[in-house]
């Protein structure tokens, strides 16, 4: 099962669906409340909220969970309220708490929601050009994905910031985990001290440094499959 980011969909796995596939997995990527094809919501937008939802679309177990960013906490937050529900874990690029810039993100989030409506083209444009590793066609799925979401009820959730202690969830989630960051100079969203406690919180798992930013499965494709294929086996 995939959890994608927040202003994210389920589109965002559409290369590492078809991977996993081939590696034996019967994949499911969800859309989150207020995301993708999901209801638009004005609440229930909290962590806890999210991660029921996903729980309720499969009773599990599954056999791996895969969470980006949000999804990292949804996935996390899930293995805590559920445990059972997955029997290993995939925690890619969470942010830590003094990380991120909360009100910062969700002014963002509004203008890109908004340009995503009224000058699609142009943004794509934009984010073909911030990001030079992404493949062809992930600017388009951004863009499509940034209209699909409720941008100022996601906005408003995030601007007073998000309750959450990264730590304590991973130091919780007593199963096999993996941690994909990526480097701080390239963007993580996890970076100083967050960073540090959240590497010696995995208590039953690994942690792996991949060479691209907060988006590891669309800048480095390659990288993320070949640290899930050794982590796998164990």
């Amino acid at each position: 099962m995939l959890v994608h980011g927040v202003t994210s969909s389920s589109r965002t796995w559409w290369r590492v669906g078809p991977e996993l596939a081939g590696r034996g997995f019967r994949v499911l990527a969800v859309d989150l409340r207020g995301h993708g094809a999901s209801p638009r919501a004005e609440a229930g937008l909290a962590v806890g909220d999210l991660a029921d939802d996903v729980a309720g679309t499969v009773g599990g177990p599954v056999d791996l969970l895969v969470g980006h960013s949000l999804g990292a906490l949804v996935a996390l937050e899930l293995v805590g309220r559920h445990p059972g529900f997955t029997r290993r874990l995939v925690v890619e690029d969470p942010p830590g708490a003094s990380s991120v810039d909360w009100a910062g993100l969700a002014a963002g989030i509004e203008v890109d929601t908004a340009r995503a409506v009224t000058d699609p083209e142009r943004l794509r444009r934009d984010l073909a050009a911030a990001n030079p590793a992404w493949p062809p066609g992930e600017a388009e799925r951004r863009v499509a994905d940034l209209a699909d979401c409720d941008g100022r009820a996601i906005a408003a959730a995030l601007r007073p910031g998000v309750a959450f202690d990264l730590p304590a969830l991973l130091a919780a989630a007593r199963l096999p985990v993996l941690m994909l960051l990526a480097e701080e100079a390239l963007g993580s969203n996890l970076t100083g001290l967050d960073r540090k406690a959240a590497v010696e919180a995995v208590a039953e798992g690994a942690t792996r440094v991949l060479p691209a930013g907060h988006s590891l499965h669309r800048e480095a494709l390659g990288p993320w499959l070949a640290a899930l294929d050794d982590w796998l086996p164990g």
